[in-house]
């Protein structure tokens, strides 16, 4: 498939519509590679472009999205760590608080509103 050869940076420097096409393949792929590459792409992505990518992960789901997604919360970019609270959050991991509550005190506020929400979420889906 020609979504396996795409690379991290190629996804950010593609029109919308083409990225989400391809991105649509990613999420077809659902192996690894197609994880890694997202991955890659999230943490050197640009807003609005990191909520598409988050969406992808989420919809391939399972453990290496989940990791990959908790790997996020350590982004430099601020849209990058609320983009991948909110993907932990739709995948309603309850592993994944404890990594979302680490970011209670993150300098964006951004950051922290999207980590109120995501733990009253999750508080909902996990009691």
């Amino acid at each position: 498939m020609w979504a396996s050869a795409m690379t991290g940076d190629s996804l950010n420097e593609m029109a919308p519509l083409e990225r989400e096409r391809a991105l649509q393949g990613l999420v077809e792929q659902h192996d690894t590679k197609a994880v890694e590459t997202i991955a890659r792409a999230l943490a050197a992505s640009n807003w609005p472009v990191c909520d598409d990518l988050v969406r992808a992960l989420v919809q391939i789901g399972g453990d290496e999205a989940e990791r990959a997604l908790s790997g996020a919360l350590r982004a430099r970019r601020h849209h990058v760590r609320s983009a991948a609270v909110k993907g932990l959050m739709r995948l309603g991991s309850a592993r994944a608080v404890d990594a979302i509550a680490r970011l209670a005190h993150d300098p964006s506020y951004e950051v922290r509103q999207d980590v109120a929400d995501a733990l009253r979420q999750l508080g909902r889906q996990t009691a």
